[in-house]
């Protein structure tokens, strides 16, 4: 009814041949007030009125020109109106609509929910109806080899309007919400621009336009890519010094050293991408990395753990790296890696370091390490000569310097040849054990000696075969229980054997912890006594409980034949497995009898020497419970049990120790054993032991305030963190927790006056939180950055400290999405994911034990150069790589909430402030290093945000690729959102423009 009203008004004006203003007045006596004319089809009524002859009616489309300009249409419904206009035939009709779609494209908008539904519709249809013309064009020129004075004129007012689209940024992002929103009708849009291109290939036409199939393409293949967004990396290319690499490699290394390869290789991808490295600085840094670390170490345990490292791991993690980075059209390299010999190019500037290593390590370091890279098809044999001829008359020089001065050889030159006496032992764990009990016991004792047991530990650890390694120290460790009745030389073998294995294993576990090296609930001997009686660090056990354990009669039996003088277990019943578990039981009754003064200090020294003199693995028992004793009791009760460790430390008589086999060796790991575990009940003075294990908690007298700036001022003096260092902030961050760390480190970033000793020590500090990036993220979330920003709103969070504070959220952010924990696997023993789900590296995980009982057994983690690795199982392990998370778990899920709350906080006012944007920062810096992987923080985004955000700050700093990045376009809420954005953007920057004129 009211189209018919409508269509009668229209008659009349052209009647009567009304003004625009006349227009405008009587049409509102139609429309209902507050009633807007798209209900009733309005723009509809006015274009089928104004094109029905062969040419359209100027007065009539001025009408509708007019209806824009008051509100009464939306340009959505005149751009979906026109875009269904398809009498090709009618050049002059089609010309008037281009002509009025040129004019009006300036100032396409919505402004109610409606408009905004049926906008990205009407933009593609849009853009297909111009696809049409065009298409109709070519395909005439390509009949006729020619075109009419009419279609040239339409040729060319399409290009005019196709270039104005291309160049309205609001217009092309609406365009790109069309495509999720409608794939079916963009389609058609393809589908047109195939039909163009052939046009034009088959007739060598050539539009008027010069760029205007650059924009066809455009317009066909939207991509966000398309859509211009502000940047504030202040440095787009890769900086000149990473001051990052470094850091997290000695984190990793030395508090994760058992995580396999692709641990390692998803760490540097993720560095890569928010590093923008290329694979040859990737690889560079990496390199040069293990070199600075290892130049930079004292302790032994370390120099083979990072030296183990940088020769064995690092090629492995290049490997599947170069792998996992090549496109998939890229031959699989045979003989060498071109970025790999690039990086070594890169490697040979920095002569000081080359020079350091070559000295440390008493070898030309660049042929030791080429030599064996060229094994693996990382470099070739002229690459080889190449590099070490390059640099032989500098190590030629330094080593007869090292000559004259007569320095021992380095500890990397055993590292090197530790991998084949670790096959070799292994071999011998892995063979009969009744058949090689002698040689057995004497590769183990030969393993003790000097520091033979840390190369191999660290060999092991490196390449995948610790857990392989310790499984069969508890078979070995087993079959050499006690058997009653056994007598002779059998026994004494037998009783060495369970006494070497034990103290190993122990050692192992104090060094790694449990949780990594032993499985949930394992069923041997050595595995139940650490469930139930070893001290470990930071796993305090209950005293109580080991007493409860005990069997009476055992501990009645044992406590009676210790106190004697020289005693000697005669009776066959009680094994050393028993006096093993029961000895808490037998302890627990001396310190109650020496409290009691029932048994003088003569007699307990009696005891404890007794113990002691049977097997080193008694005193390492009985220290356990001692220690766990000494948790659960008040200081001035200490002092006993103290005293009584002590005596196990004290070395027996020379006849004694002479009466057993390689007791030298035993006795000396034991004591490094007990004073460990004495230093985690009683951390007084300093820890003097042979190796001071990788996880040892450091413990000091000072502040935690004076530590942490001892430490700080290391490591920023060198501009890299010795491992030494990294070693003293990860007890830091156990004994004062994230949220102190986290704070500190920050305090120390924003203390600094010039950018870029900021972004330095962003560096530094981002790696230092992967001492437990989940926590320490959840810290600064929640606790560090609302506290700087709601307290402090002086200096400290204006630029350039705002934005520095922003990128190091973020990129804690995007490291713990990718970061997952297993199920019961210990804090240490973190491991990384690219999909945020549990993913099975077959590739790179497949154990290869021959069936015979040989040992081949290095975990897939390393891979021989023919192996899977380059084969075609990469391909599944190069998509999973590649993978977005697609969800985020818990404390990251809640702490991103809780920081987004306090945003939203921030911009309920209209006030441009350092907080607002500060808000800015953080959401453009999560896009712009995140990309997609970060969609799942971007869902948490409160509705509002985005929109309250847009209304305080200035167009100029937000542009449509930062909101078309901020939702997930394929659902509906995303599109939605997106839209609404989008149009609150447009029309603030129309509102300026009218300011402006």
């Amino acid at each position: 009814m009211k189209e018919n009203k409508i269509i009668k008004l229209i008659h009349v004006a052209w009647r009567e041949r009304w003004t625009d203003s006349q227009w405008g007045i009587n049409i509102k006596n139609v429309i209902p007030r507050g009633a807007g004319g798209d209900a009733y089809n309005l723009s509809d009524c006015i274009l089928q009125q104004a094109l029905i002859g062969s040419t359209a009616n100027p007065m009539v489309l001025n009408y509708l020109k007019h209806s824009l300009c008051a509100h009464l249409v939306s340009y959505a419904a005149v751009l979906r109106r026109i875009s269904k206009y398809d009498h090709f035939d009618r050049i002059y009709c089609l010309t008037s609509l281009l002509d009025f779609v040129d004019s009006i494209l300036d100032g396409v908008t919505c402004r109610t929910k409606v408009e905004e539904s049926i906008l990205p519709g009407a933009i593609v249809s849009l853009v297909d109806w111009l696809m049409q013309i065009f298409a109709t064009i070519t395909t005439s020129y390509e009949m006729n080899r020619e075109l009419s004075a009419e279609q040239s004129y339409l040729h060319d007012q399409c290009c005019t309007v196709i270039e104005k689209l291309v160049r309205n940024q609001f217009i092309l992002a609406i365009l790109y919400v069309g495509r999720q929103e409608d794939p079916d009708n963009y389609s058609k849009i393809r589908e047109n621009y195939a039909t163009i291109k052939t046009s034009l290939t088959n007739s060598n036409f050539t539009p008027s336009h010069p760029n205007v199939e650059k924009y066809l393409q455009k317009l066909a293949y939207i991509d966000v890519h398309h859509l211009d967004m502000k940047t504030l990396d202040v440095h787009p290319l890769p900086e000149p010094i990473s001051y990052c690499v470094q850091p997290l490699l000695a984190v990793e290394v030395l508090l994760n050293p058992c995580n396999d390869t692709s641990y390692y290789v998803a760490e540097m991808q993720m560095l890569q991408r928010l590093k923008k490295f290329s694979n040859t600085r990737l690889f560079y840094e990496i390199i040069r990395a293990g070199f600075v670390s290892l130049s930079n170490v004292a302790e032994t345990s370390h120099d083979t753990m990072l030296g183990a490292f940088t020769f064995f791991k690092v090629p492995q993690i290049i490997k599947q790296l170069h792998a996992l980075n090549r496109a998939p059209t890229e031959p699989t390299p045979t003989d060498f890696i071109p970025e790999v010999v690039e990086a070594f190019e890169m490697l040979l500037e920095d002569n000081l370091l080359l020079d350091l290593m070559d000295s440390k390590c008493s070898c030309n370091i660049i042929d030791y390490l080429l030599n064996d890279w060229a094994k693996q098809h990382l470099v070739n044999e002229v690459h080889v000569k190449h590099f070490a001829a390059q640099r032989d008359q500098e190590a030629s020089l330094l080593l007869q310097k090292r000559e004259w001065g007569n320095q021992t050889q380095s500890i990397i030159n055993f590292i090197i040849r530790a991998e084949v006496p670790l096959s070799g032992v292994l071999k011998t764990l892995s063979t009969d054990y009744n058949k090689v009990q002698e040689a057995l016991l004497e590769v183990l004792c030969t393993v003790l000696v000097g520091n033979s047991f840390d190369l191999l530990l660290s060999v092991a650890t490196v390449e995948g075969r610790l857990k392989t390694f310790v499984s069969r120290l508890i078979q070995c460790n087993e079959n050499s229980k006690q058997i009653p009745g056994e007598v002779g030389k059998s026994s004494i073998i037998r009783s060495t054997l369970f006494d070497v294995s034990f103290l190993m294993l122990t050692s192992i576990v104090q060094t790694y912890g449990s949780s990594v090296v032993l499985t949930d609930n394992g069923d041997s001997f050595f595995e139940k006594w650490v469930r139930e009686c070893m001290v470990e660090r930071n796993k305090p056990k209950n005293p109580r409980k080991m007493i409860a354990i005990c069997d009476e009669n055992i501990v009645d039996e044992i406590l009676m034949t210790f106190s004697k003088p020289d005693a000697q277990l005669k009776t066959s019943n009680i094994t050393w497995q028993d006096i093993c578990i029961n000895l808490p039981g037998v302890l627990y009754h001396v310190l109650i009898s020496w409290e009691k003064e029932t048994l003088s200090a003569a007699d307990v020294k009696n005891i404890l020497d007794n113990i002691k003199r049977r097997m080193f693995s008694f005193s390492v028992c009985a220290t356990s419970f001692l220690s766990a004793y000494m948790h659960s009791v008040k200081d001035k009760e200490v002092l006993k049990p103290l005293n009584m460790i002590q005596q196990f430390l004290t070395p027996a008589g020379n006849d004694e120790m002479s009466s057993q086999e390689n007791v030298k060796e035993r006795l000396a790991l034991s004591f490094q054993i007990i004073r460990k575990m004495q230093y985690y009940a009683h951390p007084t003075g300093s820890l003097k032991s042979r190796s001071l294990t990788l996880t040892q908690n450091l413990v000091s007298r000072n502040p935690l305030i004076d530590q942490f700036k001892d430490v700080w001022s290391t490591v920023a003096d060198h501009g890299w963190v010795p491992p030494r260092a990294a070693q003293v902030i990860e007890s830091l961050l156990h004994a004062a927790g994230p949220a102190w760390l986290a704070s500190q480190l920050v305090e120390e970033m924003l203390k600094c006056k010039y950018k870029k000793d900021m972004m330095k020590t962003l560096d530094i500090i981002f790696a230092i939180s992967h001492l437990d990036i989940e926590r320490v993220t959840e810290a600064l979330l929640t606790q560090v950055v609302p506290q700087i920003i709601n307290n402090r709103q002086g200096d400290d969070i204006n630029e350039p400290q705002s934005y520095v504070l922003a990128r190091l959220c973020v990129y804690c952010i995007i490291s713990a999405l990718e970061t997952r924990t297993q199920a019961n696997f210990s804090q240490k023993k973190r491991s990384r994911s690219h999909d945020g789900e549990d993913l099975e590296l077959n590739a790179a995980k497949m154990r290869k034990i021959t069936g015979d009982g040989s040992d081949n057994s290095c975990s897939n983690d390393f891979l021989s150069e023919n192996s899977l690795l380059l084969g075609s199982n990469m391909s599944s392990l190069h998509s999973s790589m590649r993978e977005t998370p697609t969800q985020l778990r818990e404390p990251l899920q809640s702490s991103i909430q809780y920081i987004f709350r306090v945003f939203q906080q921030f911009v309920t006012t209209e006030e441009l402030s350092p907080k607002i944007y500060f808000v800015y920062q953080f959401i453009s810096l999560l896009v712009e290093c995140g990309k997609e992987r970060i969609r799942p923080v971007l869902k948490l985004l409160p509705a509002t945000l985005m929109h309250n955000l847009l209304k305080v700050m200035l167009t100029e700093d937000i542009n449509v690729g930062l909101i078309s990045r901020l939702y997930d376009l394929r659902f509906n809420t995303g599109r939605q959102s997106a839209v609404s954005d989008l149009c609150l953007w447009r029309n603030i920057k129309l509102k300026q423009q009218s300011i402006q004129l």
